[in-house]
């Protein structure tokens, strides 16, 4: 990173992320912020007054939770003082930006440490206490409205239809079998196999994906992403801050950043096909790479936002890790795990670990982090692991963030 042309680093002093589980029961969610708080500052080694920021992102995106003034009224119950409190949200980027935030408190000179606290307590039932008409209204027609005026009168109520048309234009352009894409599925299940916070674990074969149920062409069940419940906290520091408190673990920084909008929402209407690749994706991992002075092939472990078994594909070419229509085979090689140069998804992905959309971009940093400290256990990838990358989307890749991090010494 740098700052006015010097160079400034920028550390990920501490992580944690919870089970991913398809409900949370017991608990409110300024519990779990709490637990997340509190086992943030074990693993960077600090006490809780050298925390000097604080950045939230709303308790959930699917709007069942109050979010107005939510930072301030978690500072409350937290009792503590900071420089900054405050709450970010931009749909599935909303935890990446979060760390951006935080990363430029850092930059200014404003704060040396700021943690970032991000959280999705989704539920698929109404909420209690509230009335059906409410959650009608106040919900789910709120919900439809996010796709547009065009679109929202025939009640779409989420983005998989938008995703299913770019992976249909993308198999047929770069003639990807609907029986190769089955090992996407295939494989990021076996590497949530050994991730005991993944919320799918079960191994399948490649022919149980087309047998799942079809939810809309080419995807099937096995091929979508699981909407969830789930928490993650990350805390950065400044350089100066790690040399005067240094960590007794294996020093991560952040070597490399990159983010991208398109003036689009969901399907780009100025285009006269679904476009199956994505511009943003592309240009933010330019910037990221470009400022990290790496190429792809230098990556030894990238955690990315593939919500479906299509855009696993396609962002993995976006990012120049493979030519176009060709990640495929990686997967049905089985050349993307830890034996691999490149493993690809070690939490098990968006796919099996779940995807708490407000948390899922911190859940990959925190996976990431692992690896670059050696911390993977059973599925740390082999040999060397030095660079990472995290990247993060919103809408159907109508935005893109990039990070690159490193392990140093």
């Amino acid at each position: 990173m740098s700052k006015e042309g010097t160079d400034m680093k920028i550390y990920i002093r501490g992580v944690y992320y919870d089970p991913v589980v398809k409900e949370r029961h017991g608990e409110t969610y300024k519990e779990v912020i709490l637990r997340v708080f509190k086992n943030v500052l074990k693993d960077a080694g600090i006490s809780r007054d050298e925390v000097e920021g604080i950045v939230f992102t709303p308790p959930a995106l699917g709007g069942l939770k109050q979010h107005f003034m939510h930072a301030h009224h978690m500072g409350h119950y937290l009792g503590q003082d900071f420089k900054v409190e405050v709450m970010v949200e931009n749909g599935g980027s909303t935890a990446a930006l979060a760390i951006r935030y935080a990363m430029l408190e850092i930059m200014s000179g404003r704060c040396k440490s700021v943690m970032v606290i991000c959280l999705d307590d989704r539920s698929d039932r109404i909420p209690e206490g509230m009335e059906f008409p409410h959650f009608i209204y106040d919900i789910t027609i709120a919900q439809i409205n996010l796709y547009g005026p065009f679109d929202s009168m025939y009640g779409i109520g989420a983005p998989i239809p938008y995703y299913a048309m770019a992976g249909q234009r993308y198999m047929y352009e770069k003639k990807v079998s609907r029986e190769d894409l089955n090992y996407v599925a295939v494989r990021l299940r076996e590497n949530a196999q050994n991730n005991e916070k993944a919320l799918i674990r079960e191994l399948i074969k490649p022919e149980d994906v087309t047998a799942s149920k079809e939810i809309c062409p080419p995807l099937h069940l096995h091929d979508c992403s699981i909407f969830a419940a789930g928490a993650a906290g990350i805390l950065l520091v400044s350089e100066e801050f790690e040399k005067s408190n240094p960590s007794k673990k294996r020093r991560v920084s952040i070597r490399g950043y990159g983010e991208y909008h398109t003036p689009t929402s969901f399907l780009p209407n100025q285009l006269k096909y679904v476009p199956y690749y994505s511009e943003a994706t592309r240009k933010a991992t330019k910037e990221a790479f470009s400022q990290a002075k790496i190429k792809p092939q230098d990556v030894d472990v990238a955690e990315i936002y593939g919500v479906f078994s299509t855009t696993e594909l396609t962002i993995l070419e976006d990012m120049g890790f493979f030519e176009e229509g060709k990640s495929v085979y990686a997967f049905k090689e089985g050349n993307i795990g830890r034996e691999s140069k490149l493993y690809v998804d070690p939490s098990g992905g968006r796919i099996a670990c779940g995807h708490p959309a407000g948390a899922t971009p911190a859940i990959e940093m925190c996976e990431v982090v692992a690896q670059l400290r050696g911390e993977g256990n059973t599925r740390q990838k082999k040999g060397r692991c030095d660079i990472g990358v995290v990247q993060a989307e919103h809408g159907m890749l109508n935005g893109s963030v990039v990070f690159v991090l490193e392990g140093e010494g």
